[in-house]
């Protein structure tokens, strides 16, 4: 079944990025499509921690925030905790589902269409248009459109149909997460992070509070998530009197943390995860999924004014992040071998050292560091005087020697 009407774009996928593309695009111009293989959209596996810049530039309803994130536990892997708080909070727990939900309705609002239950099976493209074949209730349905945004996520099959080459496993870090009831007074208030070899290589594993007695529970790592974060959580479970442990509710799922070569085709571009934006020491994708549909959005509108989809004209997109977040994502995968490479024993004298030091732990949580840029904040860190006078005067030469080591690392 063809529909005859030639849309100007059809966003693939209805996360972070894919609302965002439709939202930014629907103030833009008329003619605008999402769709998506699921009937409620938003419900993916993630923390949902989102930094204060990210709030800052493109808002948020403020029903939609579980709680601010001005403070956190570092469980080193000697199981030593250090608390660190700010007076400003540095990021905030929002739920996640109504949030994507929230800029859908925008985007709704805006008169775009959105196919619910629906897959997409096939692109193909002609000289003036894109073929878009999906199924809807198992019937197959054909649309036409002027350009696409992929905003599908990692676990995707199209990328292959735009002769661009898919992100490479070992650019790919595996993450399982359990949503959990506790019984325990008083309430877990701040997240928690965890590290060690045991949460495998590059890893780490993660508490995060959300509504009343209710915590994520979560592994990030290179090796299998999944059985990581089993032993993880019969660990807690007496500490946290942790209640309703059902395995068969983990959720496991892939975080790219190189993004693609190239992403953008003719009449295509490529966003978010889909495009591997994360940011690579955490795995965070909101903030860039958000950044990165807002550039689409603008390519798509410059593209529909000209009648020019061509990839020439599309590659201005690229051009652009790379400005805005390529340094970060570079750089931060650099960061990313560094602090995930000590050794257990090496890395319970650091965080002892670190945090137990107050003037080290208040530049920790001053302006001058960011949940958005974590690069950007590692590099004010070891250039701060203060910090660099600090770690000079250690007697341990391993801690004396630290910073101009990590300089000549990520140099």
């Amino acid at each position: 079944m063809m529909s005859k009407k030639l849309y100007n774009c059809i966003i693939i996928g209805g996360g972070p990025a894919g609302a965002r593309a439709a939202y930014e695009l629907s103030k833009k111009t008329k003619n605008i499509a999402l769709i998506d293989y699921r009937e409620s959209l938003g419900d993916k596996l993630c923390t949902g921690i989102i930094g204060t810049e990210c709030v800052e530039k493109y808002g948020i309803d403020k029903n939609l925030i579980f709680s601010e994130g001005n403070s956190a536990d570092i469980t080193n892997p000697g199981k030593k905790t250090f608390y660190l708080e700010s007076k400003e909070p540095k990021a905030y727990i929002i739920d996640r589902i109504k949030y994507v939900q929230n800029i859908i309705q925008k985007a709704k609002a805006n008169n775009t269409e959105i196919l619910y239950k629906s897959r997409v099976t096939d692109i193909s493209f002609s000289k003036n248009d894109a073929k878009i074949t999906f199924k809807s209730q198992g019937i197959e349905k054909e649309i036409l459109t002027k350009s696409i945004i992929l905003a599908s996520g990692l676990e995707n099959k199209l990328i292959n149909k735009l002769n661009i080459n898919s992100i490479k496993n070992e650019n790919i870090l595996n993450g399982s997460q359990l949503t959990m009831s506790y019984d325990t007074t008083p309430q877990i208030e701040n997240t928690k992070v965890f590290l060690g070899s045991k949460f495998g290589f590059q890893g780490f594993g993660w508490i995060v509070p959300t509504k009343k007695n209710e915590i994520l529970i979560g592994v990030l790592t290179k090796d299998k998530s999944r059985k990581i974060l089993i032993q993880f959580i019969s660990e807690l479970k007496n500490e946290f009197r942790l209640e309703n442990i059902i395995e068969k509710n983990i959720k496991t799922w892939g975080i790219p943390i190189q993004p693609l070569e190239k992403t953008y085709a003719e009449r295509t571009l490529v966003i978010g995860d889909a495009a591997g934006l994360v940011k690579p020491v955490t795995g965070g994708g909101i903030y860039y999924s958000q950044i990165s549909a807002e550039l689409a959005a603008e390519t798509i509108e410059k593209a529909i004014i000209e009648n020019d989809f061509s990839e020439k004209s599309f590659s201005a997109y690229q051009k652009n992040w790379k400005n805005l977040i390529g340094g970060e994502i570079l750089k931060g995968n650099k960061l990313r071998d560094i602090l995930f490479g000590f050794e257990d024993k090496k890395l319970n004298h650091l965080t002892k050292f670190t945090f137990s030091n107050s003037i080290i732990s208040n530049i920790l949580i001053s302006k001058s560091s960011s949940f958005d840029n974590h690069f950007k904040s590692f590099l004010n860190f070891i250039n701060n005087e203060s910090i660099i006078n600090i770690f000079t005067k250690s007697k341990s030469s391993e801690i004396k020697e630290l910073i101009p080591n990590l300089k000549k690392k990520i140099f």
